[in-house]
């Protein structure tokens, strides 16, 4: 419907407004010149095509003419909103049938061109059209992102329906801080979007990523994905009847359900993908979220396939099914795997998970194949009592909770062992090989990424005897340079076992000791405080010719030098054990301080004894140098 008002001489012509299928054209105000081929002016208060609304366009024609109906502009300059500034225009129009044909050459050097037939039928191409001018020409909010890039296409309304087939080459984008951006895009859109009488749009769209990467903060992204959807548009709500997406590492993601437009949050919707390949999709979608601080140390296998729905705008109920899913951390350091199973999970109810595990290594250790059970209830899980057969025992997980709380995983347990064999344990570690068993007994556990704390005391029964530790933390325990803290102390320990373990030679009886204040990085100590001592009570206490060498050769620790000390005192012992020290022994007696002993001898018990007469030993000389040297009480105890 148009109306009009006509002044000649020249000849200005207003028209009310022009409105057809998706079009809106009002205040139009033209001045034609006196003659044609001359100068002339059009002015278009506003112009609306489907929801998209421009204010105030000025064309200046460096010839306009009115001629049986066809309004003729040619070497027009067009000014108005962004996007159009600085444009040349041509165009010529019937305005009896609103057909005609225009061409638009943007300040940029792209080229649009559009024609109307008088059945309401329009096509446009598009010709190395910058992407900043037309997100401006389609008044598309940047969100502070400098835009680069070219489209090239074509753009078609049949009377019913818009149709596009662009294709974007070169194109760039990102933001201020850095956090989200693409380089070297390229990609082809092909829709359809067709209004309804009744208000909003059908639509259907294919898009297809052809080369470039995004980085979306966490997450980088490389091109070959596609995107096929349908559906229905409102003015706030988005309805996808069904979207399907592919790409390189997944077979399958499928989409159909009701999107806030306001938050992008799906309101009633269910999605699910098949074939989610984890080796190739897992460092650059999953790792980034998940771990971003130790992503590069990660390796994952095997492949997810999973459903979430969403019910009024909230996560309602999910599964994850694992198929031949494994990962490791530094290399073989901590692996896991196969993993089989299925973990539900439903906001309102509880869910039980089950997984098969096909194996378990950690350092030095593997555990054989086991089966975990689990109850979920909302953020909260509980483990059901769970047997890690390792060597020929077992680690018994009798309890243990963990909690999404600060946004990461937290829990506590606790924890027993069946007698595993020191034998084949120490065998395993490569350690020095030692008979008898171990026993673990842990009554608290506090677990999260980051640290595994004991509460209580932890008690190892071993030769004969027992170790405990309290206060037991150990720090990054996954990471490269995991770090312990402890004390601990040991109760009667048969030196029989202990000694044979290190093929020391024999000594016979118990011994308690301390270790205060222990410091371990990369599971070697880096400081303790140690007190050894005989255990208390009646037994035979015995040491063989061959224990007395080894602890003679045991010197050259800084400052205490047991051989050099043992050597110094043997003026003081029978000619027997004084043949078990070495020939230099003279020649060391004649270099040791004055300050060993009053007299230059000490009580035979201080080298001659077991174990824990050296520290004995170690004691008495550390008190009578530091003493001597005026050294402090910390000092003291710490030498």
């Amino acid at each position: 419907m148009a109306t009009a008002n006509l002044a000649c001489a020249g000849l200005q012509l207003t028209v009310a407004d022009i409105r057809g299928a998706g079009v809106a054209v009002r205040g139009i105000h033209l001045v034609l010149p006196d003659e044609d081929s001359a100068p002339g002016a059009l002015d278009i208060q506003t112009l609306q095509l489907g929801a998209r609304q421009w204010r105030r366009l000025h064309i200046r024609c460096g010839s306009l003419s009115l001629a049986q109906g066809h309004i003729r502009c040619d070497d027009g300059r067009l000014g108005g909103p962004d996007g159009l500034r600085g444009a040349r225009i041509a165009f010529d129009v019937d305005a009896a049938s609103a057909s005609g044909s225009l061409k638009l050459q943007l300040a940029d050097g792209g080229l649009v061109s559009a024609t109307r037939t008088a059945g309401g039928e329009m096509r446009s191409s598009l010709q190395r059209v910058s992407l900043g001018s037309l997100l401006d020409l389609a008044r598309i909010d940047r969100h502070g992102h400098q835009v680069a890039g070219r489209v090239d296409g074509a753009v078609r309304f049949d009377g019913q329906a818009w149709s596009a087939d662009l294709q974007l080459a070169e194109a760039t984008f990102s933001d201020a801080d850095g956090l989200h951006a693409g380089e070297q895009l390229a990609a082809r859109l092909q829709g359809r979007y067709a209004p309804q009488t009744r208000g909003g749009a059908r639509w259907q769209a294919r898009l297809q990523w052809q080369q470039g990467e995004v980085f979306w903060n966490p997450v980088l992204a490389s091109a070959g994905w596609s995107l096929e959807a349908r559906g229905r548009i409102d003015d706030d709500r988005l309805e996808v009847a069904a979207a399907r997406l592919q790409g390189p590492g997944l077979d399958d993601g499928r989409f159909a359900g009701a999107i806030d437009l306001a938050t992008g949050r799906p309101l009633d919707a269910t999605a699910r993908f098949d074939g989610l390949d984890l080796a190739q999709l897992g460092p650059q979608l999953l790792l980034p979220v998940i771990a971003p601080a130790h992503q590069d140390r990660w390796r994952l296998a095997g492949q997810l396939s999973g459903r979430v729905r969403w019910t009024q705008g909230r996560p309602e109920a999910g599964r994850l099914d694992l198929h031949d899913v494994g990962f490791s951390y530094l290399g073989q350091r901590f692996r896991v795997g196969p993993l089989n199973g299925t973990l539900p999970w439903r906001r309102e109810a509880a869910t039980q998970w089950q997984l098969d595990v096909g194996g378990l290594h950690w350092q030095k250790l593997d555990f054989a194949p086991f089966a975990l059970m689990a109850d979920l209830d909302g953020t909260r899980l509980r483990l059901l009592p769970v047997r890690l057969p390792v060597l020929d025992g077992a680690i018994i997980v009798e309890a243990l909770s963990l909690e999404m709380a600060d946004g990461q995983w937290q829990g506590s347990g606790h924890l027993y062992s069946e007698p595993i064999s020191l034998d084949r344990l120490t065998e395993a570690l490569e350690w020095p090989r030692m008979a008898g068993t171990l026993s673990l007994a842990v009554p608290g556990i506090q677990v999260s990424p980051e640290r595994i704390g004991l509460d209580g005391t932890l008690v190892v029964s071993v030769f004969d005897g027992y170790v405990q530790a309290t206060g037991l933390e150990v720090t990054d325990p996954f990471g490269l340079l995991p770090r312990l803290k402890a004390d601990i102390s040991a109760e009667h320990l048969d030196l029989a076992q202990l000694t044979q373990t290190f093929s020391f030679g024999a000594v016979s009886g118990f011994i308690d000791a301390n270790v205060d204040a222990l410091s371990m990085a990369r599971w070697r100590p880096v400081r303790f405080d140690a007190r050894v001592h005989s255990s208390p009570g009646h037994y035979a206490k015995r040491i063989s010719q061959r224990a007395v060498e080894n602890i003679t050769a045991l010197g050259g620790a800084v400052p205490w030098r047991p051989s050099s000390a043992a050597c110094c005192v043997s003026s003081t012992i029978s000619a027997t054990a004084r043949s078990a020290f070495p020939a230099s022994c003279a020649a060391m007696c004649a270099r040791w301080p004055a300050w060993m002993a009053p007299g230059g001898t000490m009580p035979r018990s201080c080298w001659c004894g077991v174990v824990a007469s050296r520290a004995e030993c170690h004691r008495l000389q550390s008190t009578r140098r530091l003493g001597g040297a005026g050294g402090s009480p910390d000092q003291r105890h710490r030498r």
